[in-house]
């Protein structure tokens, strides 16, 4: 998977917007902290001033990944799974297992969408075959559970409780935001009220939605101006409203008779003073992280929860692995799980780049070991506390 990633950019374009919800619900509004973003910055910020306990591993293996859909960490290992396989690592890099279940039959699953990490046990989200299946880290399936619905994420799971991410479709009779709670993979309540005039825009979403803080699922979207939190497995409440400083979408453009999709998102584009999403939610103690978008560039903003100031950048120096490196947000394309935040990049990448900067004193044994047609190098590091 390449850091820098033209393909993603260009679909978040495309598909621009969308604020599901936003602060006018006035008993929401009252409980939520305001984080208060300045998208017209173009402020640079060094790696290490942010994030700290680096680390530089490569994904040894016999099998040659496809192009890395999510990335957890559970039981001191390392899950990576592209669409088709599950690889397991411990968490200094070495190899442990992997397996792929691909297939029509039991114990098998169209396309693996995302997982989740029970204990010792893997809960694989199957979109095509709206179901959910249990193994164990070698591949030994266990059951599996028959959904009747598509869902395109799985959060972590607290008390027994997870929620499936199902979109946002409107079936013209119950008008409730596809975000599902269930406990031990049983049937459970559909949360989250949304907007009927919105529905028709908001079914094509990026596919993390979910970020594990201690006992708390964090839930957020790429084109939604609130993040949820769930407590213990409780339902999901608002925490945080993303105020782009009179630059988020009104609700007011979702009323308007637009033809189709297509025409709606040629007018979202042509109004392109709007600012909006939430991506790549990362959280501590202390600071919290979210990408966002504007005029067509990514932003990354990072809030410090104890003083409530906000800070939003377009570009990040490397100054910790590959002194110098200078890129913009879009290329930082990261995955965070359970206090980690994990960025691969492709061998060839790095290949390229130990040739032209100075490399961290700590690293030089990796990367100078890696060779062009390796599976991705992964560099883990932390918000620091």
């Amino acid at each position: 998977m390449k850091i820098i990633n033209y393909t993603f950019t260009k679909i978040l374009l495309f598909l621009g917007v969308l604020l599901l919800h936003s602060c006018r619900q006035a008993e929401w509004c009252s409980a939520m902290v305001r984080i208060k973003v300045d998208v017209t910055s173009n402020a640079e910020f060094r790696l290490s001033d942010f994030f700290e306990n680096f680390r530089m591993i490569s994904l040894e293996c016999d099998v040659v990944m496809g192009q890395i859909n999510r990335i957890r960490y559970a039981n001191n290992r390392i899950y990576v799974s592209d669409r088709n396989t599950m690889f397991i690592f411990s968490d200094s890099g070495e190899f442990l297992s992997h397996f792929s279940k691909v297939g029509r039959g039991p114990g098998e699953y169209i396309r693996l969408q995302d997982f989740a990490i029970n204990n010792d046990t893997i809960i694989i989200l199957d979109w095509d075959g709206r179901k959910l299946l249990q193994y164990n880290y070698l591949g030994k399936f266990f059951s599996e559970h028959r959904l009747g619905y598509f869902a395109r994420a799985i959060s972590p799971i607290i008390n027994q409780y997870f929620f499936l991410y199902a979109g946002n479709e409107y079936d013209g009779v119950n008008n409730t935001h596809r975000l599902r709670r269930l406990r031990n993979g049983q049937p459970g309540s559909l949360c989250l009220p949304i907007d009927r005039n919105k529905a028709n825009y908001l079914h094509i979403q990026w596919q993390h939605h979910f970020f594990l803080h201690q006992d708390t699922v964090y839930f957020f979207e790429a084109f939604n101006d609130t993040i949820y939190k769930s407590v213990g497995g409780n339902k999901m409440k608002p925490a945080f409203f993303v105020d782009y400083k009179g630059k988020n979408v009104p609700a007011s453009f979702f009323e308007r008779n637009f033809a189709d999709a297509r025409d709606f998102f040629q007018e979202f584009h042509r109004r392109s003073s709007y600012a909006y999403g939430v991506s790549n939610f990362v959280i501590n103690d202390h600071l919290l992280m979210f990408g966002s978008f504007y005029r067509g560039n990514r932003k990354l903003t990072l809030f410090n929860r104890k003083n409530e100031n906000s800070h939003t950048f377009s570009t990040i120096r490397d100054d910790v692995f590959f002194n110098g490196l200078t890129i913009p947000i879009a290329e930082f394309s990261y995955f965070a799980d359970n206090g980690y935040i994990f960025l691969p990049l492709d061998a060839d990448m790095v290949v390229e780049w130990r040739g032209v900067y100075p490399l961290g004193k700590y690293f030089k044994e990796v990367v100078n070991a890696v060779r062009r047609d390796d599976n991705p190098v992964l560099l883990i590091f932390n918000l620091k506390p």
